[in-house]
């Protein structure tokens, strides 16, 4: 069995919390750390009829994709989304949100859309920027190793997929130790070369404070020769996917096919009906990345496209399809694939339907 703190850090170390917006409100909403896991049920809105297919389903955890809690409450009352939180709370559910983080996953929400429509050569569209921190840290060679396996036990030296990672130069570092110091190697008042490693490797910023006390600790000389450089790259993860159609179509096949694909009541699009090859989706309400996305793709996929927004749009010379907020509900079993590879505990898509819109 699995306990939700152990759930907890398998989720963030493969859809990272910190990559959700600051706004946003992801993580453990409702629950205990201690529960054991008797299964999940993926959700894309926690309603109380998602609540009851979870008690009928005999799991206790929900993994949705939009917050219940979203802002501060000041009461909880037997009603409306209250109701929810108490239905949670007594019949021990847990609630989790992957929010904004699972929308910048690279086979996340957008990705799960483009998946359901098959299109290929999937990556992100507008990816983030992060900062890296670099270390450069002289080390005699004989406690190289050990140090690389405590930086490495704090986190340092991973790259992707990859840890321990680490480039080693040799060379010979040269120092004279004077009257007050009380030096690992070497005489006071006397210059002494000692063969050293530089070794080099990468860490997340967050680490920082982390890595300068396993240093400060584990490495032998009384005062380690070191550097910290940080930086900026391009992120593994961001917001949207450009992809590339099967073969070029017409927009309004576009439309069709999307239609068809995502089970939409109702489709919109918009601008002239031209030929199209590749195509940029932000799952949810992705219109305001307009500007960023213009001359990337030949039409955006997004949903709750306003009026305004929609000639906008058509100054820009920019076709779009307004595929409604809820077909970000591919979520439910994407998410459910993405967990079935990480865990070994039952995982259920909902089938309970929480689009809020009827059409005739």
């Amino acid at each position: 069995m699995m306990k939700i703190n152990t759930l907890m850090s398998i989720i963030n170390n493969e859809i990272p919390m910190h990559t959700a917006e600051s706004w946003d409100n992801v993580g453990l909403l409702i629950g205990d750390t201690e529960r054991e896991v008797t299964g999940i049920l993926t959700a894309l809105d926690c309603t109380m009829a998602v609540v009851t297919e979870a008690i009928e389903q005999n799991v206790n955890t929900i993994i949705c994709h939009h917050p219940l809690i979203f802002s501060g409450i000041k009461a909880i009352q037997n009603h409306g989304y209250g109701e929810i939180i108490h239905a949670l709370i007594k019949n021990e559910i847990n609630l989790i949100a992957l929010h904004t983080n699972l929308d910048a996953h690279p086979k996340g929400v957008s990705a799960m859309i483009a998946n359901q429509l098959e299109l290929n050569n999937i990556e992100i569209l507008l990816p983030d920027q992060t900062e890296l921190c670099k270390l450069q840290i002289y080390v005699p060679n004989h406690h190289a190793q050990g140090l690389k396996e405590k930086l490495a036990a704090a986190g340092a030296g991973k790259i992707g997929d990859y840890d321990h990672c680490f480039y080693s130069s040799k060379g010979h570092g040269e120092f004279r130790p004077l009257e007050n110091a009380q030096p690992f190697v070497g005489n006071i008042n006397e210059v002494h070369v000692e063969e050293e490693l530089k070794v080099e490797c990468v860490f997340e910023p967050r680490l920082k404070q982390q890595i300068i006390e396993v240093i400060h600790q584990y490495h032998p000389y009384e005062t380690p020769a070191y550097e910290i450089l940080t930086f900026t790259l391009p992120a593994q993860y961001g917001t949207g996917v450009k992809a590339h159609l099967p073969q070029p179509m017409m927009l309004s096949e576009l439309a069709q096919l999307a239609k068809a694909k995502l089970s939409l009541d109702v489709v919109k699009w918009i601008g002239e009906d031209q030929r199209i090859s590749t195509v940029g989706i932000i799952g949810g309400a992705g219109v305001s990345y307009m500007k960023d996305v213009q001359n990337k793709v030949d039409v955006l996929l997004t949903g709750d496209i306003k009026y305004h927004e929609a000639h906008d749009l058509m100054m820009m010379q920019l076709p779009a399809i307004d595929i409604t907020h809820y077909s970000e509900c591919v979520m439910k079993e994407g998410l459910k694939r993405l967990l079935d590879a990480l865990i070994d505990v039952p995982v259920i898509a909902s089938s309970v339907n929480t689009n809020p819109f009827n059409v005739y």
